[in-house]
């Protein structure tokens, strides 16, 4: 699978990404878990990987984990085998193999390939067959589940994406991303794609027929054209950085190249598991690759890139000017007797002027640490936030606290919200607590708030003063800010990436 699949949900193969300490333990309850199987095309001649996406209902560790792949039909010069040295897989010959690990295995509702990744090698004999592959997935307490998957040998060509760019803009400004792709084999390669993985201050300004769009972004653009052997084409795509970038900073976007077939499988398999596909078709005309002499098409055999490696091509746009973020605390005052059960919303505001995308870093704009007031114990703990049981994160030693999550897009005149339901066990008269955002830590926390004076906000429960907590602004969209487990792990795959954080992509209201 190409490393896109699902990139802005998966950022490597990898666990955690700071402060991991702070994750969620298991859960007792056995855990409801998925696995998705994508198709895999093998070039003739050449290798790839089959890996399983595999998610649940909640945050969970299984121990035992356990992947059997087997292949059946018609796929005589077919074989499975270990990807590598490093690899967890034993072979049990050529149309089997066992993929387990010794250690636990965490996975999330966002999804994880963990150790269970198999190679796939396909003789020249073999170009044309097709099969099938199955899989059983088992672990400890959990049931066995299959699924099978259709296994194509392809004929195998090679894209090379552009050089990787640098140039400026200023917010608000139009700019230009040139994309380039070349043929890097002396066969012809019919028709290509190009999927995009941009920041969110990447706006595009016209739309094509055909490519896809979502929430102002380009998201993939396919091409029906032969692309001629050791040829170069490009495509210019226009876009503006939007009015509320981050800036000074840099922003980036990568531009994936994919053969028709590696992009159909791509597809299909976001089709078949529910997830969102890269958008909506344009309206505008069609966006064409430079043109070059054709060339006679050479057949109609699928084709499969066997070394995606080099099909990225990156674009990185360097902000001038200065337009930061100003991140405010909305604390809360709440009043009740002995033995009540009181709802305690708190939360942040982005007052802009930028909107702040850590996306790239993997890390939530926001971390807020709450201190809750004396008198009273956590009933219910929102999504996106956990008990602060380490140092590395704490403010006050001594006190009862939790750290909570945004999400990594934090859109400027928006504002988060995290309702605690805490019990008053004693009515201690102006019992204060507090919200502190992005508190110096051993942690990854935005440092650079424009105006910090409004950083911290009380929590009062039977204030002498009843006044409200301020202002509200536009909440954004789900208010769970939950991103991984206790929202500080990020899990990795390499079978997933843009496409498929579509369907799980933030919304915000305005």
């Amino acid at each position: 699978m190409h490393r896109s699949l699902g990139r802005r949900v998966f950022v490597g193969a990898v666990g955690a990404v700071a402060a991991a300490a702070l994750a969620t333990p298991a859960y007792a309850a056995a855990p409801t878990i998925d696995v998705a199987l994508p198709d895999v095309t093998v070039a003739a001649g050449g290798n790839n990987q089959i890996a399983p996406l595999l998610s649940s209902d909640k945050e969970t560790t299984v121990t035992g984990a356990t992947a059997v792949y087997e292949l059946s039909g018609g796929l005589d010069g077919v074989s499975l085998d270990a990807p590598d040295e490093f690899s967890q897989c034993t072979s049990d010959g050529p149309a089997k193999i066992t993929c387990s690990t010794p250690w636990e295995t965490w996975i999330s509702p966002a999804g994880v390939v963990g150790d269970f990744v198999a190679g796939i090698t396909a003789t020249k004999a073999a170009l044309g067959k097709s099969g099938t592959v199955k899989l059983t997935f088992s672990a400890d307490g959990v049931a066995p589940i299959t699924r099978t998957a259709e296994v194509t040998v392809a004929e195998g060509v090679d894209l090379v994406a552009g050089a990787p760019k640098e140039i400026s803009g200023r917010p608000g400004k139009s700019f230009e991303a040139t994309v380039q792709v070349r043929n890097n084999t002396d066969t012809v390669v019919r028709g290509a794609a190009v999927i995009f993985d941009t920041d969110y201050p990447f706006q595009s300004t016209k739309q094509f027929a055909n490519c896809f769009y979502a929430q102002s972004q380009a998201n993939a653009c396919t091409f029906d054209q032969d692309l001629e052997p050791g040829a170069t084409y490009q495509a210019v795509l226009p876009y503006k950085l939007r009015a509320d970038t981050y800036a000074p900073g840099a922003v980036a976007g990568e531009f994936e190249w994919l053969t028709t077939g590696d992009y159909t499988d791509l597809i299909k398999f976001l089709d078949d598991n529910g997830y969102e596909g890269p958008g909506t078709a344009g309206t505008g005309g069609k966006l064409e690759l430079r043109k070059l002499p054709a060339v006679a098409s050479l057949g109609n055999q699928k084709q499969t890139d066997t070394n995606p490696d080099n099909n990225w091509q990156s674009l990185t746009v360097n902000t001038s000017g200065k337009q930061g973020t100003d991140f405010a605390a909305i604390g809360a005052k709440v009043s009740g007797g002995a033995g009540d059960a009181v709802k305690v919303p708190v939360g942040v505001r982005n007052n802009g002027p930028a909107t702040l995308d850590r996306s790239r870093s993997g890390s939530p704009a926001v971390v807020a640490v709450v201190t809750i007031p004396a008198g009273t114990t956590v009933a219910t703990v929102p999504d996106g936030c956990v008990k602060a049981e380490d140092d590395s994160v704490r403010t006050k030693p001594d006190a009862l606290q939790y750290a909570c999550f945004s999400n990594r897009l934090f859109p400027a005149k928006t504002q988060m919200i995290w309702e605690f339901g805490l019990k008053i066990t004693k009515v201690v008269p102006n019992a204060a607590g507090a919200i502190e955002v992005n508190p110096a830590c051993e942690c990854d926390v935005f440092d650079r708030d424009i105006n910090k004076s409004n950083d911290v906000a009380k929590i009062v429960v039977n204030p002498a003063d009843t006044g409200g907590s301020g202002g509200s602004l536009p909440i954004t969209g789900p208010q769970t800010g939950l991103i991984g487990a206790g929202g500080l792990l990020l899990v990795a795959a390499g079978v997933a990436g843009f496409i498929v954080a579509r369907r799980r992509r933030t919304r915000f209201e305005a």
